[in-house]
């Protein structure tokens, strides 16, 4: 007997829905009507840290451990590299910032697993300026989505999987359940589940340094916003966050906002170097309580929904607590199961 299953949304989550689906030798068509994705703006980050309060982000472990092992899966089974690995060199906003951090390692807190020692100002690499110090996080990095995204697109339509098309909630379809990944896209459907998806408007831009100038630091340099090396000679940096939006596109204001929140962390020649080769923005999926959604909807319906920022670190997992409670029946963790609201 054929068991049928249908994702709509080719984004992160529908895509690492479609991988939970491919490694159980499931019958998985993939549907998506190619609107502008969050997730091919994204710079795909992952940082086990919370900068903000100095402690760990949800789960930081468990996370980590699913992101490694389902990234590599992917990278091995669709034949590209899009996993790396890249410190984030925190530049301390202020000297109070450097005796938390310093506090953290001394009571052992449960981030200092992540932190590095104290590093004095003049350990920061010579083109950023860190005037209080700096820590490092070595085990960050980022995964480069678009590349997955089209990969796994590109495997799925050579199989005749990919469709490019449209669904919502109460359309017949012959398969005999629905994953609804739309992300933003699905925002009115789950407000009649009491799912609330807000639309946290970002803007990204991709950087390089001018021809002769030599390059910026290899970490990823981060105060405010964000300063990511990408291997090629470019840079992104973001990000922006905006609730008010009702149409997503670029903005002078935005502009503005990331090239000077990035320019007292570097030198002055440093800075006068970049170039703006590109300015992107999109929606990002967010849930109330900033846990994803995962779980039965009604009819055959499920959804993972919501993965916000930190979609990329927190989606393997929550894709596989999914697909374990749909294939194999097992219980949803309560903070991502969607009958908590």
């Amino acid at each position: 007997m054929s068991d049928k299953t249908l994702i709509v949304g080719a984004g992160l989550a529908g895509t690492l829905m479609a991988w939970e689906c491919i490694k159980r030798d499931k019958d998985v068509e993939l549907w998506d009507n190619q609107t502008q994705s969050a997730s091919r703006v994204a710079a795909g980050m992952f940082n086990p840290v919370s900068f903000k309060r100095l402690v760990e982000v949800w789960d930081a472990e468990e996370n980590m451990s699913f992101l490694h092992s389902t990234y590599s899966e992917l990278e091995e089974f669709l034949g590209i590299k899009i996993l790396h690995y890249k410190p984030i060199l925190r530049v301390f906003p202020h000297e109070q910032y450097k005796i938390l951090w310093q506090k953290r390692l001394n009571d052992n807190h449960p981030v200092s697993k992540w932190l590095s020692d104290v590093k004095t100002p003049e350990e920061v690499p010579g083109d950023v300026i860190a005037d209080s110090g700096f820590g490092l996080i070595e085990k960050a990095g980022w995964v480069n989505l678009p590349l997955l995204l089209d990969s796994m697109k590109a495997y799925l339509s050579e199989k005749g999987k990919f469709k490019v098309a449209s669904w919502s909630h109460g359309d017949e379809v012959n398969f005999d359940r629905v994953i609804d990944c739309r992300g933003v896209g699905c925002t009115e459907d789950l407000a009649q589940f009491n799912l609330q998806i807000k639309s946290d408007h970002g803007e990204v831009l991709t950087v390089r340094t001018l021809s002769g100038v030599p390059e910026l630091s290899d970490m990823c340099v981060n105060r405010v916003k964000w300063l990511l090396p990408r291997g090629d000679g470019s840079y992104r940096l973001g990000a922006t966050y905006a609730w008010d939006r009702e149409v997503s596109e670029p903005s002078p204001e935005g502009l503005q906002e990331l090239t000077s929140a990035i320019k007292p962390v570097l030198t002055p020649s440093a800075f006068n170097s970049l170039q703006v080769d590109l300015h992107e923005s999109g929606f990002r999926p967010a849930s109330k309580d900033r846990r994803p959604y995962a779980g039965a909807l009604l009819n055959g319906t499920y959804t993972l929904s919501g993965l916000g920022t930190r979609g990329v670190l927190i989606g393997p997992r929550t894709a596989h607590q999914l697909a374990c409670y749909i294939f194999e029946c097992k219980q949803l963790p309560s903070e991502v199961n969607t009958n908590r609201y």
